[in-house]
């Protein structure tokens, strides 16, 4: 059984945790993102208070339409239009207080990690990231399509035996429509983005998904498909339940039985058979690459609330897929 299956056995146990130490550590964790919380909440009220000003105007305007050109309508025309420049400049100070909230509440979250998994976790900004981020999904193969769009949100790196990062993803692609003929972005993938450095290397690359979820995979190439050309097959474990939902490739079916340890392989069930989403994961080298959705994660928005219970709301969107991604990772065997 993994480290953290021993000291965080259950999903409730985590949730459990995650309460007592938000409870203990609030006073403190509302003191440090006072300032930027006050910030973000008068200029919310604000952008309000100018919207509905606007919306008076618009009322007026309405009203005397019927003396359009005199000068109480071209008044009115005058203050509409400082009003919504005065809307615009609030709605993006308010935008700009609200991504500087998000990184402060995530900073603020690292001394809540430590305790509620018992790691040690480091906080990255976006900013910092994009880039590698971007390169690790290219080198996992776990998105193959053309044309992708990228946005990465904020990063934990948590050390231990492993070094693990956690960033926050979201994957779209413009697809275009006959009947429009216009470009629409679909999401393919919200969720978390990790990657786990090993402590063993292997030759062989093995990658596993949904039987339902094939397409655009590394192993799911034009030409691997047509001419079955690549060295990556389909392989069986002799597990029929977490054959019957997962799929499984790899160029070393020895290896593959070596890394997806009975303990891995339950857990990684349990997940499915809970959530019943598409997940992706790729064994390359000394790397595990894994793409776990996660609908409920926040990119570049946060709460300003003081309430626990609206914190924690916010805060369970990061724990819990990092509970789920450490404890398949403890699986693997060095």
């Amino acid at each position: 059984m993994s480290v953290t299956a021993k000291t965080l056995p259950d999903i409730a146990d985590v949730e459990e945790r995650l309460h007592k130490v938000l409870a203990s550590n609030l006073p403190d964790f509302l003191d440090v993102t006072s300032v930027s919380r006050s910030e973000v909440s008068t200029q919310q009220r604000f952008t309000g208070v100018s919207v509905f000003f606007i919306f008076l105007v618009l009322l007026a305007l309405y009203v005397f339409r019927s003396v359009q050109g005199s000068p109480l309508y071209t008044a009115l025309l005058i203050f509409l239009a400082l009003w919504m420049i005065v809307m615009l400049f609030s709605g993006h100070k308010w935008l700009q207080n609200k991504k500087l909230l998000a990184r402060e509440m995530n900073m603020a979250l690292v001394s809540v990690l430590n305790s509620t998994l018992e790691r040690t976790f480091m906080y990255t900004h976006n900013a910092d990231h994009q880039a590698e981020t971007v390169q690790l999904l290219k080198e996992s193969n776990l998105m193959t399509v053309a044309e992708l769009e990228i946005e990465s949100d904020d990063m934990y790196t948590a050390y231990d035996d492993r070094e693990v990062s956690f960033r926050e993803l979201v994957v779209t692609q413009k697809v275009s429509s006959d009947d429009t003929k216009t470009n629409t972005p679909v999401t393919l993938f919200k969720g978390v983005f990790v990657v786990a450095t090993l402590n063993r290397s292997e030759l062989a690359e093995t990658y596993i998904s949904t039987e339902n979820d094939k397409e655009g995979f590394a192993h799911r190439t034009f030409w691997s498909n047509v001419l079955n050309l690549g060295t990556v097959k389909e392989t069986e474990l002799e597990w029929n339940d977490f054959e019957k939902d997962l799929h499984v490739a790899t160029s070393d079916p020895t290896a593959a039985r070596e890394i997806l340890t009975p303990d891995f392989m339950q857990h990684l069930h349990e997940w499915w058979l809970e959530h019943k989403l598409n997940i992706r994961i790729a064994f390359k080298q000394d790397k595990m690459y894994l793409l776990l959705p996660e609908s409920s994660i926040h990119i570049q928005s946060t709460t300003t609330s003081t309430e626990l219970r609206e914190i924690k709301r916010y805060a369970w969107s990061l724990v819990q897929p990092i509970w789920r991604s450490l404890r398949l990772i403890d699986d693997i065997p060095n």
